[in-house]
């Protein structure tokens, strides 16, 4: 599988279980894997031959910033989903969320989820 990576995007959403996370937000650090069977631009040159990372920066900006929900689990899911309706070529979207202020009292560098599906795993959404 070919792969395409969006690497630590960064976002703010007033995501979390807590009243203050809902209330004043707080930063989300994303990176989505995307893997395609055969990417077509690599022979043809042509950005309609791929996934144009640019617009999956810009769908998942838009869902991160725009949901207030409880877990980073359930974000991580729906922002594949998105992804995989968006693009029928991907057949399996990789999503890490992190929290690097999650309200806990400790030292540590962020919570973090990975949730991985194939588009068979995620078919009742599409």
């Amino acid at each position: 599988m070919d792969k395409i990576v969006l690497s630590n995007m960064r976002f703010r959403s007033r995501s979390g279980v807590l009243p203050k996370e809902k209330k004043d937000g707080q930063d989300f650090v994303v990176t989505v894997t995307m893997e395609i069977p055969d990417i077509r631009g690599c022979r043809t040159d042509d950005i309609a031959d791929t996934v144009d990372y640019g617009e999956v920066f810009a769908l998942v900006r838009d869902y991160i910033e725009g949901v207030s929900c409880n877990l980073i689990e359930y974000m991580a899911e729906n922002v594949i989903i998105r992804i995989m309706k968006a693009y029928p070529v991907v057949e399996k979207v990789t999503c890490e969320i992190r929290k690097p202020l999650a309200p806990i009292d400790g030292c540590f560098d962020s919570m973090n989820v990975v949730i991985a599906r194939t588009r068979e795993q995620i078919g009742y959404a599409l």
